[in-house]
């Protein structure tokens, strides 16, 4: 049976699920690299000019490349109209061809929302000549697939004092490259909310109010999640950005979402991380985060 390799990391923390019960519908073997390692972010240490979490995703397809047939790395341009992805995420099969030798064959069909109905219907062909299954057979798998999505989003609780957690789910949810800032927080008893607990609806309205309709589809998901915490009745306490060191969109996301923080008098700090970040140091900033709040909150 064919194996898919399914890299986790960057947009698989997004859409691996739904990317999971799409092959296997089609009757196709999934193959997960597991979760970050410091091993696998040693694969692409060497490599230049590239953020971490594109690194540690090379690491993830580096990890596969003896247990998958085909990896599955779709070239995502875009997901909504008038967007763009990241550029490294753009040319992620371009760069995994010039820096990883041996690799399995690269599913790197291209996902272009800009381009409506008729690139996705090219994308579904692709896979058809890919897994030697007929076009109706991966429509109604990639149907089913997303009819097992879920669909309802949690309403945030409010809270006496929260702080918000503003980062890409790929930073966040992968403890290794986030070093678990999250947990973190939480030992410290803060309540923690986070910019996936935000629907993408309000999110795009919230960012709404800026003079300028935000590039980059991820980038805007953050500032509008970051808006829509500290607009609501009772706003967040403070917000905490999480970012990894030479992200281009980020450093200006980082830079409006600290504008806009303190033009409400909010608290905001912008925490980078990178692969030799200190753990004992990044103690230290979280503390001291928390400490501030705390303060503000008695008087």
């Amino acid at each position: 049976m064919t194996r898919i390799g399914i890299p986790q990391g960057l947009l698989y923390y997004e859409y691996g699920k739904l990317w999971e019960d799409f092959f296997r519908n089609l009757g196709l073997t999934v193959v997960l690299s597991g979760q970050t390692a410091q091993a696998t972010m040693d694969y692409s240490s060497g490599l230049d000019e590239l953020c971490l979490p594109a690194k540690v995703f090379i690491g993830h397809c580096i990890a596969l490349r003896e247990q998958a047939d085909f990896l599955f790395v779709p070239r995502v341009v875009s997901m909504s109209r008038g967007q763009y992805m990241c550029p490294q995420m753009i040319a992620m099969p371009d760069l995994l061809r010039a820096n990883s030798a041996q690799l399995p064959p690269i599913i790197d069909l291209e996902i272009n929302f800009r381009q409506g109905l008729q690139q996705w219907l090219k994308a579904l062909s692709a896979i058809s000549r890919y897994s030697g299954k007929s076009f109706s057979e991966v429509l109604s798998a990639s149907m089913q697939a997303w009819l097992q999505q879920p669909r309802q989003q949690e309403p945030v609780p409010e809270k006496e004092l929260q702080i918000a957690l503003i980062s890409h789910p790929y930073i966040l949810q992968d403890k290794q490259l986030s070093l678990n800032v999250y947990g973190k927080l939480q030992d410290l008893s803060l309540s923690v909310v986070t910019a996936d607990m935000i629907a993408r609806k309000q999110a795009k309205q919230s960012a709404n109010v800026l003079s300028k309709q935000i590039y980059w589809s991820a980038c805007e998901h953050l500032a509008g999640a970051a808006l829509a915490f500290m607009d609501r009745p009772n706003p967040v306490g403070g917000i905490i950005f999480l970012t990894c060191f030479s992200c281009g969109p980020d450093a200006l996301i980082g830079e409006l979402i600290r504008q806009q923080a303190a033009a409400r008098q909010i608290p905001c700090m912008v925490l980078p991380v990178d692969e030799h970040t200190a753990e004992a140091g990044l103690i230290t900033r979280l503390e001291a985060f928390s400490d501030l709040l705390r303060r503000r909150q008695q008087h």
